[in-house]
Parts: C-alpha cells; structure tokens; sequence
C-alpha cells in the first residue's frame, strides 16, 4: 500500500508543478511570445529581458523593453524587502543612489555601468510595491522623458513572477539603437537577478 501512496504523492507533485507551469506560461503569453528555452530560464529563476530600439527616416527613436523574473518565495515575502526601493543601492552594484519620496511617488536613481555611455540618474515616478497587483509608472525627466509602462507581480504556486514592459518614442537621442538596446537589455536583466538573489 505504501508504494500507491509514494505514487499519489509524486503524481500529485508533478500535477501541480505541470499546472504552475501552464498558469504562468499562459499568463506570459498573453503578453509575450516566449520559447520553451526563456520559459525554463524563468522557472529556474533567471530574468530575461528583450529590448527593441528602431530610428525611423524622420529620426524619432522608439524603444521597447519587456523583462521578467520569477522568484522562489511567495510574494509577500519578496515584495517586505522588494518594496524597500531606497535599498537598491546596496544591492545592485551598478546603482550608486537609490531614494524614494512616499508623498510625490518619486523614485531616484543613480546609475554607472561599463556598458552605460555615461552615469545616469533617472527619475521614476511609481507607488511603492507592497502586494501582488499591476503598477504602472513613468520617467518624468531625462534621455526617455515620458516613458510609460507597467510592472505586475502575481503569485504562481508560492513563488512570485514579476513581468514588466514599457514604451517611449521620441527625438533621437544620440545614441545609437544598438547601444540602447545592449545596456537595456543587460542591465534590465543583471539587475533583476541581483534583487531576486538579495530577497
């Protein structure tokens, strides 16, 4: 009798696994074509990031960028240390200042990268993270003034995916769209996977 209940249990394990697997599959895929190969990086915890910068013959640039991440603790507990947006700079190596003002929702950055052309500071404006929900911001000043998008943060099975993608079109900026593209891409995903390791 102990080997049918050792089998319930794996099937049972299995099941739910291949569930978890299909409910955040489908939900990414609503947003984003994604292979079976970016999908295992997800699973096992890797952030993927894709980022698509195009300059049309009139030289307004657009740029693109979607990520996502998925850590292996429930929300509630990534989200105690994730929405804490003024310890990033002890986190992420390449932010050298981090704040946030609750009353004007204004999260500062300061970024320097080998891959940046030059050090950054980048203003957000964003409602701190503090449950699983959709929260929309925008970059009020700087190279991609007017930025829009959103990150969401659902929970799967008891652990946490967070997706996020935004949009700016402008004049161009004078950097070329493969340059953007790189430390977008690159940082997007370096940084998302230092925060996971630190929460």
């Amino acid at each position: 009798m102990k080997w049918i209940a050792y089998t319930l249990i794996i099937f049972i394990s299995l099941t739910t696994q291949q569930a978890m697997a299909n409910a955040y599959s489908k939900y990414l895929g609503s947003k984003w074509k994604l292979s079976k190969t970016q999908l295992e990086y997800i699973k096992k915890h890797k952030v993927i990031a894709d980022a698509t910068v195009t300059t049309n013959d009139k030289n307004i640039q657009t740029f693109t960028i979607k990520a996502s991440g998925m850590h292996q603790k429930k929300c509630y507990k990534v989200l105690r240390k994730v929405s804490m947006l003024e310890n990033y700079k002890n986190w992420i190596n390449f932010i050298n200042y981090s704040t946030y003002n609750d009353k004007s929702r204004l999260f500062t950055l300061k970024a320097d990268h080998v891959l940046l052309p030059f050090p950054m500071v980048i203003h957000i404006i964003v409602d701190r993270p503090t449950k699983p929900g959709k929260y929309p911001f925008t970059f009020p000043t700087g190279m991609f003034k007017g930025l829009k998008g959103y990150f969401e943060i659902k929970e799967f099975n008891n652990k946490c995916l967070f997706f996020a993608e935004s949009y700016w079109s402008g004049p161009k900026t004078g950097l070329s769209d493969f340059v953007i593209e790189l430390f977008s891409e690159t940082l997007a995903q370096i940084g998302g996977e230092m925060i996971i390791r630190k929460t």
